[in-house]
């Protein structure tokens, strides 16, 4: 089987349409040949399926002359089937026995929306597959946070994850990861500078494949609305989700048990108005109860 599986530009995005990916290597065991779509940010998650034998990336360019270069490059082949997560007019145009081209649905979950269209397997689809190197970390007594963002009004104060650094270690917690992009490795002193050794700085530091076999072996997860915290929910560790201006009824992973929600007083509706059409670069994740956050680990850390 020839499948082309045209995915997102983002990281999250991308980390939630793997599950139809999955599915189909799944059905098709061996049986696979994958041409992948992707912007250049999401490809490193691929990198150990090996199934995946060409790789296109899309790069914007003006006046959508983008969709005209990938036209050119995917017409050369003919597939059994095309997965199209961009709801793209190109699907149209080339050689397929099958096409499903995903449009999603407005203010529903999309975790949900896509596991319900394509009936993919909660148990056996969210995941990333890795080779066995990855997952080299043992089982131990850490956690992993991941407090920064690349857009400032959905990051929770520092200082309210300093103090819940500070409790988990108060409740036995070893190390404690810190999470995020090399970009945001210098926002690391913060944490050494108030918890010394207790905190390891992983912002870039490694494939973000490890960052996923770290994950995976943690005791707990607490983070924004992010790649991580999708990354997280994937690895099927039990995780504390922050939102405040990003909508948690169409990103919050509530198809799992193991996610637990926190979310600012204020309404996401309210919030955004907030920003200034999102041009606003201000915390607005300040009420965000710290109690609340508590609560959600001791249920973790108590199971």
């Amino acid at each position: 089987m020839h499948l082309l599986f045209i995915s997102s530009n983002r990281i999250g995005d991308a980390l939630i349409n793997l599950q139809v990916l999955n599915k189909y290597i799944r059905n098709n065991r061996k049986n696979i040949e994958i041409t992948l779509v992707s912007g250049s940010l999401p490809l490193p998650l691929y990198d150990d399926y090996n199934m995946i034998k060409k790789r296109v990336i899309l790069t914007k360019r003006k006046y959508n002359l983008h969709w005209w270069d990938l036209y050119k490059e995917l017409s050369k082949d003919k597939y059994d089937e095309i997965i199209d997560f961009r709801s793209s007019l190109i699907s149209y145009f080339l050689r397929t026995k099958k096409r499903k081209i995903f449009k999603m649905k407005r203010l529903q979950n999309i975790y949900r929306q896509i596991h319900e269209h394509f009936e993919t397997d909660i148990n056996r689809d969210f995941k990333i597959l890795t080779d066995r190197v990855r997952n080299i970390f043992p089982k131990s007594n850490y956690a992993c946070i991941a407090p920064f963002s690349n857009w400032p009004p959905k990051e929770w104060p520092t200082d309210k994850y300093i103090d819940v650094c500070k409790y988990l270690i108060s409740k036995g917690v070893n190390k404690i990861y810190i999470l995020g992009s090399a970009e945001e490795s210098s926002k690391f002193e913060f944490f050494s500078n108030a918890l010394a050794s207790n905190v390891i700085n992983r912002c870039g530091k490694q494939h973000i494949l490890n960052d996923y076999g770290l994950l995976s072996k943690a005791r707990l997860f607490i983070g924004n609305d992010s790649s991580m915290m999708h990354m997280a929910a994937l690895s099927k560790t039990p995780s504390v989700c922050l939102f405040g201006p990003t909508n948690d009824k169409i990103y919050f992973p509530e198809i799992f048990s193991h996610c637990h929600l926190v979310r600012s007083s204020e309404s996401y509706e309210d919030l955004v108005k907030r920003t200034n059409n999102y041009s606003l670069n201000n915390c607005l994740m300040g009420d965000v109860n710290y109690n609340q956050v508590i609560e959600k680990i001791d249920l973790i850390l108590n199971a």
